[in-house]
């Protein structure tokens, strides 16, 4: 993984980084540059508290953000459109550590370096696969989704599985589109 020197330490004076305000001991900033390797359009949303979670922006296909976040926060990735989770490193949360590595012109002395965080498609069945694509079609579509299932010469246990995965979409848009500003989307 390649890593890139923080933006942070362009500022210095006399070879001294800025002073920053102090933190709690257990709060360290870290960097991190987060990259979308899929070609869906993704929520970010951050923990900052155990229950409190935040969209934080829009990342569309391919595209990537810098943020400046503490070691406490926590994150996750979302499909903008399903709601379906997308994975840091095959995990759905992504806790991030500050990195420092020797100054270059100083190796005597740290620094913080930002990291890359590559955020991918999760590994599913082909089951799962199939039922993704199905309940996808049936949305984009604009009829109903759900007579459509139900019409269906399928066992119950897939019309179910069909009809769980539209309900978290359904939701997924309600919940977010109330909690989703506008200007949240990187153009």
């Amino acid at each position: 993984m390649s890593l890139q020197i923080a933006r942070n330490n362009r500022n210095w004076r006399d070879g001294q980084p800025p002073q920053r305000p102090l933190l709690p001991p257990e709060l360290v900033e870290v960097f991190v540059l987060f990259i979308n390797t899929t070609n869906r359009t993704l929520d970010l949303y951050w923990i900052c508290e155990r229950e409190n979670d935040n969209i934080y922006l829009t990342l569309k296909p391919n595209e990537e953000v810098r943020v400046n976040t503490y070691n406490t926060h926590s994150w996750f990735f979302r499909d903008y459109y399903t709601g379906e989770s997308m994975h840091v490193r095959s995990k759905r949360l992504f806790s991030p550590v500050r990195i420092r590595v020797p100054h270059p012109q100083r190796p005597d002395q740290m620094c913080d370096v930002r990291s890359q965080v590559l955020i991918h498609f999760p590994l599913r069945t082909l089951k799962e696969n199939c039922l993704w694509l199905i309940v996808k079609m049936l949305v984009r579509s604009g009829d109903s989704p759900r007579e459509a299932i139900e019409s269906y010469f399928i066992p119950m246990t897939l019309k179910q599985q069909l009809l769980a995965l539209l309900g978290s979409i359904e939701t997924y848009r309600t919940q977010a589109n109330t909690r989703r500003p506008r200007f949240m989307v990187r153009r």
